[in-house]
């Protein structure tokens, strides 16, 4: 992939909707695109809603052509995108049809390349997560199903899960296709107290997307730096395993999220250019 970009994901330039951290931002997506730009961003990460995927514009033609338009004058480009509807609608209790879980993740699968996106991000977390039942069984058949689709159009799904970090590398090593990867949070590991240096060592080359946040194990997010994570330590090991991809801000609101996106892409790029520049 080369040079390591830094975006952001989308909602996080928009107010919040419905009171609701992360969002798409359905009425002023378009709007989002040139503030994205306006704070230095290269890149924007796609969010499919938990509700209401038809109001998504990547579900629509015309939709769709306007992302590119827009891609195309901001020079702000989509490359991933995060499919949150799954937390609320889990995969693993879906069967294979139109009208499914699983039949909307054939048609992102099929919609994506058509905009540029070649990251699909699976968060498999809390009822929608790999816990040890037969529900981590049905998501390998899934994933069978999926690897000729995934070769097609040349996409990668990544998952991110709360699966304790050594259960989850052996999961990942039940699945045989490199085109299934991690989706690593730098937050996540924090609030769930896992050791980020082993963390990042143990998946290695699977991680294929990065989001940067902060959290302690009482508070989700925080501020970047007033959290538990080890940025140094974490970046260290970044360049360790010789990551390439992007980094995507999934940062905490304040009460000024403009200004705050500016301060969070200063202090992550000081760590892009201290370790991997």
């Amino acid at each position: 992939m080369g040079m390591s970009r830094l975006g952001i994901i989308q909602g996080r330039l928009s107010p919040m909707v419905d009171g609701r951290i992360q969002s798409f931002p359905t009425k002023i997506w378009r709007k989002e695109f040139d503030v994205a730009a306006e704070c230095g961003f290269e890149i924007m990460e796609w969010v499919v809603d938990v509700d209401h995927p038809e109001l998504n514009p990547l579900f629509t033609t015309s939709g769709r052509r306007e992302i590119n338009i827009l891609q195309q004058s901001s020079g702000v480009k989509v490359p991933s995108v995060c499919c949150d509807y799954f937390m609320k609608n889990p995969l693993q209790q879906s069967t294979i049809d139109s009208f499914s879980s699983r039949g909307l993740l054939l048609e992102i699968c099929r919609l994506c390349p058509e905009i540029g996106i070649e990251l699909i991000e699976l968060p498999l977390i809390g009822e929608a997560g790999l816990q040890p039942d037969n529900a981590s069984d049905r998501m390998l058949s899934l994933f069978e199903t999926l690897a000729p689709i995934l070769d097609e159009f040349n996409l990668k799904i990544l998952l991110e899960t709360d699966l304790e970090p050594e259960a989850f590398n052996k999961y990942l090593d039940q699945i045989r296709s490199d085109r299934i990867q991690v989706n690593y949070d730098t937050g996540n590991s924090a609030y769930w107290g896992y050791d980020a240096q082993k963390e990042i060592s143990l998946y290695g080359g699977k991680i294929g997307n990065i989001h940067i946040k902060d959290c302690t194990p009482e508070d989700y997010s925080v501020p970047l730096g007033q959290g538990n994570v080890d940025f140094d330590l974490s970046f260290q090991k970044f360049k360790e395993i010789n990551y390439q991809g992007d980094f995507i801000l999934q940062t905490v609101r304040t009460n000024n999220d403009i200004k705050s996106a500016k301060e969070f892409r200063a202090f992550t790029l000081s760590y892009i250019s201290k370790y991997l520049g």
